[in-house]
């Protein structure tokens, strides 16, 4: 083999290989700090008066695969708490403004985490709902008053019965998502949580494994947040 020859391979083989020590999109966005991009004002999003921020960050709209990382405000920067693989929505996220009941999306923006419920308080600074077992329901019938509401009673079956999920493993431990509450917008998504899970992709909520839930549902208080959507939507480059 010529000298000419052997350079070329050589060349091609090197940008074969550069080329597959790209990252995948996930990969990627594993890499990305969202506390420091927060913190050098880079966020798109208002924190509000939250001291703890949860983001859950994917690569793209199309993506259910997100990454979780809690951040805690450490006087004008926020510093990193703890980081996790978790799940959006089967069909990933919706754009801002575009969610709507059934889609199987997630919403794109920042939201309050308002209170928590499941089977038992694991020491969270939110106001707790500890399910009763039986009747414990959540609206999602469009057109009803309790539309994106808690409410007790016999759970119509276009509604989330709560203690039934409860009992399948998902609602354990969950958080509220103040997505289209308090005032509900009738058919623009409902039950939007952050539960536990972490392995299939859901609905519309957000999943982790329940110990990292757990952890950072004792840090959280009123008025800490939840940001969550594609990168590039929540944050300038």
């Amino acid at each position: 083999m010529n000298t000419r020859r052997r350079a070329m391979l050589i060349s091609i083989m090197l940008a074969g290989g550069a080329a597959l020590a790209v990252p995948a999109p996930s990969a990627q966005a594993a890499t990305t700090d969202p506390c420091a991009d927060t913190g050098n004002g880079k966020l798109r999003y208002s924190t509000g008066t939250a001291r703890h921020l949860v983001f859950a960050v994917s690569p793209g709209y199309s993506s259910n695969k997100v990454v979780v990382t809690e951040c805690v405000k450490a006087g004008d920067s926020w510093e990193k708490v703890s980081v996790t693989s978790g799940r959006a929505g089967r069909n990933g996220f919706a754009e801002p403004g575009e969610k709507r009941e059934g889609d199987g999306k997630s919403p794109t923006g920042s939201y309050v985490l308002s209170e928590a419920f499941g089977v038992r308080d694991p020491g969270t600074g939110l106001p707790y709902r500890r399910l009763s077992g039986s009747g414990d329901c959540w609206g999602s019938t469009s057109g009803k008053s309790d539309y994106n509401q808690y409410y007790s009673g016999t759970c119509r079956s276009t509604d989330e019965d709560l203690s039934q999920i409860m009992r399948q493993g998902a609602y354990r431990q969950a958080v509220v998502i103040d997505y289209n509450r308090p005032e509900a917008v009738d058919g623009h998504g409902s039950a939007i949580f952050l539960h536990v899970g972490g392995v299939m992709p859901t609905a519309g909520c957000i999943s982790i494994e329940k110990p990292k839930l757990r952890a950072i549902m004792r840090t959280l208080v009123k008025g800490d947040r939840i940001i969550m959507g594609p990168r590039a939507a929540l944050f300038r480059s």
